[in-house]
């Protein structure tokens, strides 16, 4: 049972929806401003394609390995404590990102980090779930084009600071001390939501539907995951483009991902989540094949905000379908959920590194087309049982 009050006043309410929504804007900045200045670290590094995959691997296997204690953490001890103390977290380590000089330094600081982002990720998005069913109705995919907005604010504002000529731990030690002040603020305005014994069951590996919906999470997350990570270099280092055009490849795919998220409530109960989730990944497949089939960073560019039009709405379906399965807390759903999909998202950049090391980039990205081709033929009928009625949060 959910400690937490059923109904909460419709003012204080709104405040309660402003904050998680604040705390998915936090997490896209971070992550949106990392991804777009991939390239001026590995510059720095002096890493070759399959040395920064693997470097990159770090992020994954730190949120995999933590994303369901984190869910049962936050359960105990409530997702309005855990977020803003993980947003602190993300934010201290932006600069240590950013001042790392070779593999090592760049493996470990994107581990850490990665553990703060997994736990974050849980958690805000079991708190929105909570914040739904408190009385302010289907919020979840309003929530992710939240991050999405704030994923693009970020990679724009590293590709204008790349633009500039200004080198990175300057820009991710002002980020970092945006999201220090903003962890503050949530710790009083988020929606108090705390499970009894620890989140109601605890750890939970996924089984049967979360099995399934785990499945699907691993292949939408590995394409997400690899338009962010390796959209600039793709451009960077295949078309010659320059940082900055580079940069915003990244937040073109962000941007176009916010702009279809903010109707994604009312496509999933119009068209269903099957039809959304295939009709979406071929859309994004199409994007792809552009960007790879024409070697032109304009074309390219246009490709890749395709891609996010495209892969909008495949998370949050699935967490919201996660988070919504009978006696089983959102927080350790979302989390069973989100580990299975990581832990499958995060082959990604080793892979694709490796395989852009051996041949090329945009070989390596054909996986990726592969796989988005995989998720169109599947996504619907895997999807098919669970009515569009989980969109109310009911």
């Amino acid at each position: 049972m959910i400690s937490t009050p059923t109904a909460v006043t419709e003012p204080r309410l709104r405040l309660r929806a402003a904050a998680v929504a604040g705390a998915f804007l936090l997490n896209g900045i971070a992550f949106g401003a990392w991804a777009a200045r991939i390239p001026a670290v590995q510059a720095q590094t002096h890493l070759d394609e399959a040395a920064l995959g693997f470097a990159l691997l770090g992020t994954g296997v730190g949120a995999v390995l933590t994303m369901t204690a984190g869910g049962w953490l936050g359960g105990r001890l409530g997702t309005h404590i855990v977020t803003p103390v993980t947003t602190l977290a993300c934010g201290a380590m932006l600069p240590i990102i950013a001042s790392s000089w070779d593999f090592a330094s760049l493996l470990v600081a994107l581990f850490v980090f990665g553990i703060w982002q997994g736990t974050m990720d849980v958690c805000m998005n079991a708190n929105g779930l909570a914040v739904e069913r408190a009385g302010a109705g289907p919020i979840m995919s309003r929530l992710h084009a939240t991050w999405s907005i704030g994923s693009f604010s970020g990679a724009l504002i590293s590709a204008e600071v790349a633009a500039l000529g200004i080198p990175v731990l300057p820009e991710f030690a002002v980020l970092g001390a945006v999201l220090a002040v903003g962890g503050v603020v949530l710790f009083w305005a988020m929606l108090p939501d705390r499970h009894a014994e620890g989140g109601g069951g605890g750890l939970r590996l996924p089984t049967g539907r979360l099995a399934l919906l785990g499945t699907l999470a691993m292949v939408g997350l590995l394409a997400e995951g690899s338009a962010s990570d390796w959209a600039g270099v793709y451009l960077h280092r295949s078309l010659l483009a320059s940082e900055g055009t580079a940069a915003l490849a990244v937040a073109t795919f962000a941007g176009c991902m916010a702009v279809a998220r903010l109707a994604g409530d009312k496509l999933t109960i119009l068209l269903g989540q099957g039809l959304l989730v295939s009709g979406g990944a071929t859309l994004s497949a199409v994007g792809l094949s552009l960007a790879l089939a024409v070697p032109v960073p304009e074309v390219a560019i246009v490709g890749f905000g395709l891609m996010g039009l495209g892969l909008a709405a495949v998370v949050p379906t699935l967490f919201r379908a996660a988070g919504s399965q009978p006696g089983i807390p959102s927080a350790v759903g979302i989390a069973a959920v989100s580990t299975m999909g990581y832990a499958g998202g995060l082959l990604g950049p080793p892979i694709i590194g490796t395989l852009a090391h051996a041949a090329s980039l945009r070989g390596a990205l054909l996986l990726v087309l592969v796989m988005l081709v995989i998720l169109a033929i599947s996504g619907r009928g895997a999807l098919a049982p669970a009515r569009s009625v989980e969109a109310t949060g009911t």
